[in-house]
């Protein structure tokens, strides 16, 4: 999850670096608010992949503190439970 965590976060940079201005977009991107829309767009997708990268990070880490918790109960519950059951051969 960390690795997809680093991944969101390094294209949530380059989508920031994605700068279109009215030269490369078209003569008519001011009046008809292309570029502004473009502007916008670019906003919400870095925005998005910030916001990926957050869940994607908390994700991992919420894992690792479940799996660090169920080892642990899972030996607890072995040494509490030893020699209580054993198998009849």
């Amino acid at each position: 999850m960390e690795q997809v965590a680093s991944v969101t976060r390094q294209a949530a940079y380059q989508a920031s670096l994605l700068t279109l201005g009215p030269g490369e977009l078209s003569w008519a991107s001011l009046p008809t608010g292309l570029l502004d829309t473009y502007t916008e767009l670019q906003r919400k997708v870095v925005m998005l992949l910030e916001e990926a990268s957050e869940v994607y990070s908390g994700l991992s880490a919420k894992l690792d503190q479940v799996a660090y918790e169920y080892e642990a109960n899972d030996e607890r519950a072995a040494r509490d439970l030893e020699g209580v059951w054993e198998p009849r051969e």
